[in-house]
């Protein structure tokens, strides 16, 4: 049977996109999955601030479509990468295994961010990155990058920046893990919503398609992006607002931690709690209304007026 997965055509993109095959393999013997690879808007639009298509899921429509469209039985992206509510037709099937969730800088000239000099220019186009970045070193200058892996650290080492941050699992996925200058750790640092998880997706009611799919979801992966997407819709928040949450699965307790935060940095609304990982939605929910409460709606609008949505 084949079975053909629709994905971006970038590297980090076609790593998912094989890891979800050999998965499918390994749980279904009559499958066979090929790739089809998507050149996304946000892979061709490589100007724009990626914060003005947080809503619109400028890495996933056109993938999408090709599964809406009947040329894919699902479509692979990265969980981080997804719309806070998923494209009309689709549904989330499955996620696989979570591997790092924690950014990381990769700077020219070896430092580690305490080090960088007053005025060095820090890469980034995520707005979540930025206010965490001018949290610890309000004297940096943020400035704006985009591209896919490997283009950023081109455009790192012919002097465009003197640092930029990334997620660790994309460097580590590819094999540039020695690029890493140093991890950022959660407690400064906390990751966006679904951050080095895989999600795979299928078109809504086709049972038989999201069966297969549903074979290889990793648990725990599932538990967590769960109480991670539930808090965010909460907050209705995506990649166009400074939120970070990090959702961890221990014996059977989810706990969930979240921080929202001003563009400047400056100011930060954060809470924290745990429930049992049967109530996962709920708990994210309940977290997202508490960060509402305690004035994150505030530093939301003003972040999407900053960007002018």
């Amino acid at each position: 049977m084949n079975f053909p997965l629709a994905t971006r055509a970038s590297q980090l993109a076609l790593w998912q996109a094989e890891a979800t095959s050999a998965a499918l393999k390994a749980a279904w013997s009559d499958i066979r999955p090929e790739l089809l690879r998507i050149t996304s808007k946000g892979d061709a639009d490589q100007t724009s601030d990626l914060a003005r298509f947080g809503r619109i899921g400028i890495f996933t429509v056109e993938v999408d479509r090709a599964l809406l469209e009947g040329r894919a039985h699902a479509s692979v992206h990265s969980l981080k990468d997804m719309t806070t509510t998923l494209h009309e037709g689709t549904m989330l099937s499955g996620v696989l295994g979570r591997g790092p969730v924690e950014d990381v800088l990769v700077s020219r000239g070896g430092e580690r961010l305490a080090e960088l000099p007053a005025g060095a220019r820090v890469a980034t186009g995520s707005l979540r990155r930025a206010a965490m970045v001018r949290a610890q070193r309000p004297e940096l200058e943020i400035v704006q990058i985009r591209g896919n892996v490997e283009t950023r650290l081109r455009k790192l080492a012919e002097g465009e920046a003197e640092a930029l941050v990334m997620a660790r699992a994309g460097l580590e996925r590819l094999g540039l893990g020695e690029q890493i200058t140093e991890v950022l750790d959660t407690r400064r640092f906390l990751p966006a919503v679904g951050q080095g998880i895989v999600g795979i997706v299928c078109r809504q009611g086709d049972w038989t398609h999201h069966e297969r799919v549903q074979a290889i979801r990793d648990l725990e992966a599932w538990d967590e992006a769960l109480a991670e997407r539930a808090l965010l819709r909460t907050l209705r928040g995506g990649c166009n607002v400074p939120v970070g949450a990090h959702a961890r699965v221990v014996e059977g307790v989810i706990a969930l931690e979240a921080r929202v935060l001003s563009v400047d940095g400056t100011e930060v609304v954060e809470a924290s709690a745990s429930a049992p990982r049967g109530d996962a939605e709920a708990l994210g929910e309940l977290l997202g209304r508490q960060l509402l409460e305690a004035g994150a709606a505030r530093l939301i609008d003003d972040a999407r007026a900053s960007i002018g949505e």
